[in-house]
């Protein structure tokens, strides 16, 4: 029975009816929501950007409800380059030495999309599924909206897009790495998004995927843009992240 453990010197809160202690870590803000019944085996929930965004709707309190904890710490500064990916990972060992579970479900919404797979792609032992939702994944995005997004993530990496196109940094180059895992995902997409184009980012992961007949759960959602993220019934949502923890 694993246990989480608070620090006395956290800040209490409550979020959408829940506890949820802030603190810093590394300098950086952080939190932890607490299910009022743990589950016991100290799963947990990671959403790692816009974690204040569409709560609900992504399933963070129906799975707080169901025993999963529910994290996240601010590296959006880093795009998850090797310094983001490297706060994050001493976060979770920081959380699973307090208690948490030694793997996570990921929660990557848009931005968050990107920082999920770049994190997988470092620390695959420590990731238990993925849900991406409208997710930004490649790094080199040519299309016109995603030129300022490019621009950043050039400027954190030090790299040219051209450099990023053919870069293991880019995400869309990692596919073979999520079949080899057989990490469970679940992906929502907006068909007509206008933010992050699905033709240029999650349907270059997916064609991989149907090539190497690697099974995927994929709700896309015709006349549907960038947002809102998540499901007024996350029934399917909910389910995908628990049934990972009966295998």
């Amino acid at each position: 029975m694993k246990k989480f453990t608070v620090s006395p010197d956290w800040q209490l809160e409550k979020w959408y009816g829940f506890d949820r202690y802030r603190f810093k870590f590394e300098g950086r803000d952080a939190w932890v929501a607490v299910p009022y019944t743990p589950a016991g085996d100290g799963r947990w929930t990671w959403c790692t950007q816009w974690a204040e965004a569409f709560v609900e709707r992504v399933g963070t309190t129906d799975l707080l409800s169901r025993g999963f904890h529910h994290a996240h710490i601010d590296v959006f500064d880093t795009r998850c380059n090797a310094e983001g990916v490297a706060v994050m990972h001493r976060f979770q060992e920081f959380l699973v030495s307090r208690g948490l579970a030694e793997q996570v479900n990921l929660i990557g919404m848009s931005w968050g999309g990107f920082f999920a797979l770049r994190y997988n792609m470092s620390y695959p032992e420590a990731v238990k599924a993925i849900y991406l939702d409208a997710p930004v994944c490649n790094a080199a995005d040519s299309d016109a909206s995603a030129a300022d997004r490019v621009e950043k993530i050039c400027e954190c990496y030090q790299l040219s897009r051209e450099e990023l196109a053919k870069s293991p940094l880019n995400p869309v180059n990692r596919a073979q790495l999520l079949i080899e895992q057989k990490m469970p995902l679940f992906i929502a997409t907006g068909e007509d998004d206008l933010v992050v184009k699905v033709a240029s980012n999650i349907n270059l992961l997916t064609k991989v995927f149907d090539e190497n007949n690697f099974a995927y759960q994929i709700e896309r959602r015709p006349v549907w843009g960038h947002h809102p993220h998540g499901f007024d019934d996350r029934s399917a949502l909910v389910s995908f992240h628990e049934s990972v923890h009966q295998q």
